[in-house]
């Protein structure tokens, strides 16, 4: 099985290409992109949890705690 990303220019492309889908009977997912500012929240967010460590004032899990949960 193949996945193939189309990246519409606006909003009436990716109705024509999820309408096209839905009519042929192609399962379609629809991820959007993350903003700008989410990207950078994001980053911001991780830095704060490393300054938190190096103070002592946050634990980590290990590698192999998190891929257990998975």
């Amino acid at each position: 099985m193949e996945t193939i990303i189309v990246k519409p220019k606006n909003e009436s492309e990716s109705k024509a290409v999820l309408d096209f889908l839905k009519k042929t009977r192609i399962k379609a997912e629809v991820y959007e992109e993350p903003s700008r500012k989410e990207v950078l929240n994001s980053i911001e967010q991780g830095a704060r949890e490393v300054h938190l460590y190096l103070k002592g004032k946050l634990k980590l899990k290990e590698a192999r705690h998190l891929l257990g949960e998975i």
